[in-house]
C-alpha cells in the first residue's frame, strides 16, 4: 500500500492545521490522550455507495486518502503507525448492530487489520469483535480465532473479566469483555445513526455499550450511562482512533436496520475526539432529516444530551472549540462548519443534575 500514490496531495493534509504535530501525534499522545481535541476530517466521494450496499474498492481508497489526510503520512500504514505501535494488543471495535443493512463494512475492517499487521503488529495479536454472534455473522463477518492469524471474534469466544466496575449509585455493576480488557490499542469503528433513546449513536455509545457483559439496566439514564462508561480508563486510556464509515447514514428509527430510512452520505470520517466525532454524527443525521421534513434530533423528545454531559467530563472538546475539515471528492481540504445542529437545544438540556 506505500507504493500508492496518494490522491491527496501533502499541502491539502498539512492544511488540517498545526495540531497535527508534525504531521501526526505523538507517541506519547497516543497512549490514550487526545492531542487533537475538536479536530475531525470528513472526506466525502460521490458513488462509494448505494443505499444497500457500498463500493468496497472505492471505499477501501477513500478510507486510506482519510487515513493519509487527517495525520499527514504519506501512506496509510504510516497514518495508522502514528497510533499503533509493533508491541501493542490491538483490538478493532466494529458495530454491526444494524446487521445486515448497515454496519461498520467487515472489508474496511479487515483492510485496517492488514495495514496493522504491515506495521509489525503479530496477527495474532490483533482482533476485529463486537458483541453479538447473530449481528456480526448477518453484517458478513466471519469468525476466526486461531494462532498466528488475525481474529475475528464476538465477546462471548473471549469472554468476560471477573473484575466488576460498580456505577456511582451502588447498585448496579458491569464486566468489560476480555477483548477490550487485553487490547493496549483500539480503534473505534463506527456507523453514524439514529437511535431510539440516546438521539445519535456513534464514537462513544459504539465504546461505551459495546464492551459490557449486559446494557438494558443502563438504558434508563442513557445519557449518563454513555459519559460513565466511556469515561474508565479501560476506554478512554486505550481508544487512539476513531474511524466513521460515513458512506450511509441511518436518519431515524434506529439503531437497528432501518433501510427505509438510510440514506447515502457517500463519506469517511476520522478524527481522535468522540465528542467531536458524536457532533458529526448528529450533523450527517440531521442533513438528511431536514431533508424530509423532519425535526433535528435535538428538536425531538430525544435530543443527545450525553454530549453534553461528556464534554464536560473532558472526553472532548466543546462544541464552540470545533475544527472540522472536509475535503470533497479529490480536491484540498475545507473547513467545514456544521449548519444543521442547534447546540443550544442540546447543552441547554443536560438531563440530571
Amino acid at each position: 500500500m506505500g507504493s500508492r500514490r496518494p490522491t491527496i496531495n501533502r499541502r491539502d493534509a498539512l492544511g488540517l492545521g498545526a495540531g497535527a504535530l508534525a504531521f501526526g501525534v505523538t507517541r506519547a499522545g497516543a497512549m490514550g490522550l487526545v492531542d487533537r481535541p475538536g479536530e475531525l476530517l470528513a472526506l466525502r466521494r460521490p458513488g462509494l455507495a448505494r443505499r444497500d450496499r457500498i463500493d468496497v474498492a472505492a471505499t477501501t481508497r477513500a478510507l486510506d486518502d482519510a487515513l493519509m489526510a487527517f495525520t499527514g503520512a504519506a501512506d496509510p500504514v504510516a497514518a495508522l503507525g502514528r497510533y499503533v505501535f509493533a508491541e501493542d494488543r490491538v483490538a478493532l471495535k466494529v458495530n454491526a448492530l444494524a446487521a445486515p443493512g448497515h454496519p461498520f463494512h467487515p472489508a474496511l475492517a479487515w483492510h485496517l487489520a492488514g495495514h496493522i499487521v504491515k506495521l509489525g503488529v503479530p496477527p495474532d495479536r490483533i482482533v476485529i469483535y463486537d458483541q453479538y454472534p447473530t449481528r456480526m455473522r448477518r453484517s458478513g463477518y466471519r469468525f476466526v480465532d486461531r494462532p498466528g492469524r488475525v481474529a475475528c471474534v464476538h465477546h462471548k469466544m473471549r469472554g468476560y473479566v471477573e473484575r466488576e466496575v460498580h456505577h456511582p449509585d451502588g447498585q448496579r455493576k458491569l464486566r468489560w469483555c476480555r477483548v477490550l480488557e487485553e487490547a493496549t490499542a483500539v480503534l473505534d469503528l463506527i456507523v453514524p445513526k439514529d437511535h431510539d433513546l440516546a438521539g445519535v449513536t456513534g464514537a462513544l455509545k459504539n465504546m461505551a455499550f459495546g464492551n459490557v457483559d449486559h446494557v438494558p439496566e443502563f438504558h434508563r439514564d442513557i445519557h449518563h450511562a454513555i459519559p460513565w462508561m466511556y469515561g474508565q480508563p479501560e476506554i478512554r486510556d486505550k481508544t487512539r482512533l476513531i474511524i466513521a464509515d460515513a458512506t450511509r447514514v441511518t436518519y431515524d428509527k434506529g439503531p437497528q436496520d432501518q433501510p427505509k430510512h438510510r440514506a447515502v452520505a457517500d463519506a469517511i470520517m476520522v478524527g481522535e475526539d468522540p465528542v467531536a466525532m458524536d457532533w458529526a454524527v448528529l450533523e450527517l443525521v440531521n442533513i438528511e432529516r431536514v431533508k424530509r421534513r423532519l425535526a433535528p434530533i435535538e428538536k425531538t423528545q430525544r435530543p443527545p444530551s450525553f454530549l453534553a454531559r461528556a464534554t464536560e467530563m473532558g472526553l472532548g472538546a466543546p462544541f464552540d472549540r470545533q475544527r472540522w475539515r472536509r475535503i470533497e471528492g479529490r480536491g484540498r481540504s475545507a473547513l467545514w462548519t456544521p449548519a444543521h445542529i442547534d447546540p443550544s437545544a442540546i447543552l441547554g438540556r443536560r438531563s440530571g443534575p
